[in-house]
């Protein structure tokens, strides 16, 4: 079809086109500078408390005296309590990602200091996920550019979502992984224009974040023959096995955000948990921050009585500090509780089959997407991002699927759990 470039309504087209576009690289530049920033943070804040940063393959927590992690984390609990009570009760009201695709106005410095916050929470240890502030920064730039961009309200909301995308894309060099959070979890619905936005704004906040950040993925993680039908079978196994875990993990996880204590008493909780958290570290330091080293553990193969505890540990510590009033999400917490319970079930077969070759850290690895895409209730994010996090083969993902379709299958017959509401 020949395109006539006279036609009047043309030259509108085009430049809409352009201007769209425009702001899509925009906001990608602007999550990937504000990843950048927030990762430099975290690191910061880990070498001050543990005297190094959590590197690819290694456990944080690892040759460290165990008063500093437990000193860290009780002491950055009582600044953050005063912090957020502080930004609360005197800055304007704080507005969610969600909340900002819907239109309402985040203000600028208070939703920067907050992200930032998070950030020196998970450093110190605080048992809450970093994924939230990378987030809530993306979507802050993508709501300003938009603010007078004449966009309709669909575009707008499309927009926001991507770019809230791209800010976790860049955090864990998960480019596939953030647009497809943004289209299945934020959007909830693909079309090629929407796509084309969450695809473009998260490869360039990817590509501009690694000023800073390195393009190494998150985890060292088995790599399973995904051609081998036994390596499918225990996928299978241990998604229908740990898919009603994973939505008990989502529906507490929704319940203690949505009552997370907010008012005068945060000076008191929030410290108290920090508290709680400084004597479970004690015992087990793998409870610390915001899991990358518990599931890093779970990967790399534990024992049976070490998965279980660092299992309900980090549980119990991640619910504990965000009903106390802190902020921070659930999705790396989720990867280490279903990583430690991927270890539980391979051990566990070991012990009821003997003489069978149980591929254990396989387990942990189908346990983590299992649990992930369960929880977030996002199959397609759940997998796609424990594929990127772990630098998994193109083989791998239809084990990684099937893990997470039977946990999605099973997790939908489980009962739900007393006095909280189920997703």
């Amino acid at each position: 079809m020949n395109v006539r470039h006279d036609d009047p309504g043309w030259a509108a087209r085009t430049a809409s086109a352009l201007r769209y576009g425009a702001l899509v690289a925009a906001a990608g530049v602007l999550a990937g500078l504000g990843a950048a920033g927030l990762t430099w943070v975290l690191h910061t804040v880990e070498d001050f408390v543990y005297g190094k940063g959590e590197e690819h393959g290694q456990v944080l927590t690892d040759g460290v005296p165990v008063w500093r992690g437990s000193v860290g984390v009780a002491a950055v609990a009582i600044a953050l309590a005063v912090a957020w009570w502080l930004l609360r009760g005197r800055a304007a009201p704080l507005v969610g990602v969600k909340g900002m695709a819907k239109g309402k106005r985040p203000p600028l410095w208070p939703t920067i200091a907050n992200a930032v916050l998070q950030m020196v929470g998970v450093g110190a240890g605080l048992p809450v996920g970093r994924e939230v502030a990378p987030r809530e920064l993306g979507a802050l730039a993508g709501s300003r550019l938009t603010e007078r961009a004449g966009l309709d309200e669909d575009d707008r909301r499309v927009l926001i979502a991507a770019a809230a995308g791209a800010g976790l894309a860049a955090v864990y060099q998960v480019p596939l992984g953030g647009a497809v959070f943004a289209m299945e979890l934020m959007i909830g619905r693909i079309s090629m224009r929407i796509a084309a936005t969450c695809l473009g704004a998260s490869s360039i906040a990817v590509l501009v974040s690694r000023i800073y950040i390195t393009p190494v993925n998150q985890y060292a993680a088995a790599m399973p023959d995904g051609a081998d039908w036994t390596i499918l079978a225990w996928a299978l196994v241990a998604g229908a096995v740990l898919g009603p875990f994973g939505g008990w993990f989502g529906d507490l996880a929704d319940h203690v955000k949505s009552h997370s204590q907010r008012g005068n008493l945060t000076l008191i909780t929030l410290p108290l948990a920090g508290l709680g958290v400084a004597v479970l570290a004690w015992f087990d330091p793998l409870v610390l921050g915001n899991g990358r080293g518990a599931a890093q553990a779970g990967f790399l193969g534990l024992g049976l009585a070490a998965a279980t505890l660092t299992l309900v540990g980090k549980c119990l510590a991640t619910f504990l500090t965000l009903r106390a009033g802190a902020v921070g999400g659930t999705l790396a917490p989720a990867i280490a509780a279903g990583s430690c319970a991927g270890i539980v079930v391979g051990r566990l077969a070991e012990l009821v089959l003997p003489g069978v070759d149980v591929p254990v850290t396989a387990l942990a690895l189908f346990g983590a997407a299992a649990v992930l895409g369960t929880s977030l209730r996002g199959p397609a994010t759940g997998m796609l991002l424990m594929a990127g996090l772990t630098d998994q083969t193109h083989d791998v993902y239809a084990a990684l699927a099937l893990a997470v379709a039977a946990s999605y299958a099973t997790a939908s017959l489980r009962p739900g759990l007393p006095g909280i509401k189920r997703g």
